[in-house]
């Protein structure tokens, strides 16, 4: 194959890759929690778990059965994988019951 035409695929894949990356970026941007929402997170470290309610720096909060829990990569995770002595940054709705958890696992 010639160089001439080794260039053309060259450009043309990085054009496609350049619209399609153009097309995908805002459905991941969409996902991503705003920083401003995360400053309104309370914030502590996990002293127990249950299956409805969570300890969190030795305050009992219930966890509603929608939440969503996710780890430091915002992978859903169950309560269930939450370790204990994770750091935690969590969202209390007007009940005072945990509707989104973002959890930092101890290393």
């Amino acid at each position: 194959m010639s160089r001439a035409r080794l260039g053309n695929r060259f450009v043309a894949g990085a054009l496609f890759l350049g619209i399609t990356w153009s097309i995908v970026v805002p459905f991941v941007d969409a996902e991503v929690i705003p920083a401003a929402v995360l400053a309104s997170f309370k914030k502590g470290t996990v002293d127990a778990v249950s299956t409805a309610s969570i300890r969190i720096s030795g305050t009992d909060y219930r966890v509603q059965s929608d939440a969503k829990v996710m780890d430091h990569k915002e992978n859903e995770i169950t309560l269930e994988e939450v370790f204990l002595r994770s750091e935690a940054k969590f969202h209390l709705n007007k009940l005072g019951e945990i509707d989104m958890m973002i959890v930092m696992r101890p290393q």
